[in-house]
């Protein structure tokens, strides 16, 4: 369009000009500027300001196509140096992966001016200076990558946290945390590290504050989320145990929900802090009423560790586990032990030789041999039982054990059901 009206403006003014000449008639032009005049006729100066008009146009469109040139060549060495950025932050996650952490750092950072992602190459370079051990360079580059994206507080945040944690720097994660949780409250991914943090530190009275949003905003399966439960109840039995004070322990164990009061390692552990600070007869209700709905080995392993007074309905309510556990050792263990407490000598002795026949063991023997020696005046039989316990504990279990046999076994069990009578 503008080309066509290029031509029509020529055509007129040579249609004008060339009339006018044949007229004779070519016009007159003066100019006066301060004491200079310039007089032309009309052709002449139509033509004059023609070629201006076209050296104008000449001027303005080599001014556009070097403009574009420069534009052209100048994208296409940005698009270069961008190209070798990316393949700078691709190389660098490579070595870093590989395990080359100090030459991950340095392609890492090569054309990092001509990133289109400085973010995530400032935060790859403080992962790669931590396994370095470079601190400094670390936070150095946490600090750029928060210049770089200020609004991106918490992945920053998260991937310092990430490193201390990994290099053990527990209270310095912890700090991280702690107040990237409170500029992003309740963010799944921040608990997690929290919890876990505190989980390192044994911290058990933080952990259990934030166990609730943990369970509610995080995806922790429910058996993860209990094994947090478990790891914060013990845990704050042995603080409690710490202070010697058996009633804080009942007090607690009072306020414990009950779905944690039917976990094994939950109940024994209890039952070892009431030990720990001389309430083995609270130990022994509490284990006693757990195995009494819920059978576990390594309960009445416990409870026949125990050495406390009982009285006819504690010995009544254990004598009846035999209904159903009649040739567990430790159980038999446990009810020598506490017919001895009730002075039921003859019945405590069935009792310990009942255990020794379904598992020798160097407890069951020496109370056995205590009881023969101390209250039963059979000292020969004592030492007989003193001298086969210290062989079973020295390893050296001798022939009169070795060659028990299953019918032996068979042969012996039969006395465990007149044990109660």
């Amino acid at each position: 369009m503008n080309r066509l009206l290029y031509i029509l403006l020529i055509s007129a003014i040579t249609i004008v000009g060339f009339t006018m000449y044949q007229q004779k008639d070519l016009g007159h032009i003066s100019f006066t500027f301060a004491d200079t005049a310039f007089e032309t006729n009309l052709v002449v100066f139509g033509a004059a300001v023609l070629c201006a008009l076209f050296a104008v146009m000449l001027l303005a469109k080599s001014w556009h196509l070097l403009r574009n040139a420069f534009i052209y060549f100048g994208s296409k060495r940005q698009k270069r140096l961008i190209e070798k950025a990316h393949q700078s932050l691709s190389q660098g996650l490579i070595e870093y992966a590989e395990g080359r952490f100090e030459q991950a750092e340095k392609i890492l950072l090569q054309q990092i001016k001509y990133s289109d992602n400085r973010l995530l190459v400032y935060l790859s370079a403080a992962r790669a200076a931590q396994q370095l051990g470079a601190h400094e360079r670390r936070d150095e580059y946490l600090r750029k990558a928060h210049l770089e994206a200020p609004k991106a507080d918490v992945a920053i945040g998260l991937t310092k946290a990430e490193l201390q944690l990994a290099h053990d720097q527990n209270e310095q994660a912890l700090a991280t945390l702690t107040q990237l949780n409170e500029l992003s409250e309740n963010h799944t991914y921040v608990l997690t590290l929290l919890a876990n943090t505190y989980k390192h530190l044994h911290d058990w009275d933080n952990l259990k504050k934030i166990l609730p949003a943990l369970k509610k905003y995080t995806r922790l399966s429910a058996e993860s989320f209990l094994s947090f439960e478990f790891i914060v109840c013990n845990g704050q039995l042995n603080n409690l145990a710490k202070n010697g004070d058996a009633d804080q322990l009942i007090n607690f164990w009072s306020a414990t929900s009950h779905h944690l009061k039917t976990l094994p390692g939950i109940v024994e552990h209890y039952a070892k802090q009431l030990i720990a600070v001389d309430a083995a007869g609270e130990a022994e209700k509490t284990l006693r009423h757990y195995l009494n709905k819920n059978w576990e080995e390594s309960s009445i392993i416990l409870y026949s560790e125990l050495d406390v007074m009982v009285d006819n309905k504690q010995l009544d309510m254990a004598e009846n586990w035999l209904e159903d556990h009649q040739h567990n050792a430790w159980l038999l263990l446990a009810l020598g032990k506490m017919c001895i407490s009730r002075s039921l000598w003859g019945k405590a002795k069935n009792y310990l030789e009942a255990s020794i026949s379904i598992n020798p063991m160097p407890e069951n023997y020496l109370k056995l041999a205590r009881l023969l020696e101390e209250h039963m005046d059979e000292p020969a039989a004592a030492q007989e039982y003193y001298r086969q316990g210290l062989h079973l504990l020295a390893g050296d279990y001798g022939e009169e054990i070795l060659e028990k046999t299953a019918n032996d076994f068979e042969r012996e069990t039969p006395q465990l059901k007149i044990v109660k009578t």
